[in-house]
């Protein structure tokens, strides 16, 4: 296997990992079904030298630099779920680059690992901080998936007012099946994972 080089001491390390396609249906925040759920924990490589983690550690952002080396990064380590630590990582150096997008994909991806440790409270407040960063979206997709979030970070009041958002914008038949779901699911205080199949009506 060829070797890649940290684009932050340029150490080698190794190239990006490559998750196989799912085969089984996504959760409904979108983890991937098997065979790539399990392998959530190769998703993020870790730089043995500087400590650097990234999906593709040989592109880094410029920003990276000057975030592994700040006192928050190092931090992390004596401060965060040892599982979480790679993905929080990497959400710190997406956010020292104003990466709010992925900053959120990478919490949301230590929320799983979070959900695999069987940490509850982590997995909640990590999920927390997803629903913020996403808070006031206009995206149909990420609309939905924040539905999710809230509901599985306990947050019930807060995700019933966020269906009702989505439902006066006009979901469509999709999002209306998704949205009826996770209502039915807030009703109940459930915080558990369900697939996205679970939430659309079956076949004709």
């Amino acid at each position: 296997m060829s070797s890649a080089h940290c684009g932050v001491c340029e150490a080698a390390v190794r190239p990006a990992f490559r998750a196989p396609q799912p085969e089984i249906a996504p959760d409904l925040a979108m983890r991937p079904g098997e065979p790539a759920r399990p392998t959530l924990r190769d998703w993020i490589m870790v730089c043995p030298n500087c400590g650097a983690a990234a999906p593709d550690l040989a592109a880094l952002p410029a920003s990276a630099r000057s975030v592994v080396e700040s006192d928050k990064y190092r931090t992390l380590s004596t401060s965060v779920l040892e599982e979480t630590l790679p993905f929080q990582r990497w959400a710190l150096i997406l956010a020292g680059s104003g990466d709010r997008a992925g900053q959120a994909e990478a919490l949301l991806q230590a929320a799983w690992a979070a959900d695999d440790a069987a940490a509850i409270a982590e997995a909640a407040k990590l999920r927390t901080e997803v629903a913020a960063l996403w808070d006031g979206t206009t995206d149909v997709e990420l609309g939905l998936r924040r539905l999710d979030v809230l509901r599985r970070a306990g947050l019930f009041d807060e995700a019933e007012a966020w269906a009702s958002v989505l439902t006066e914008r006009g979901a469509d038949e999709l999002g209306r099946s998704v949205i009826g779901f996770q209502r039915t699911r807030i009703a109940t205080r459930d915080i558990g994972r369900h697939l996205i199949s679970s939430a659309l009506p079956p076949p004709a």
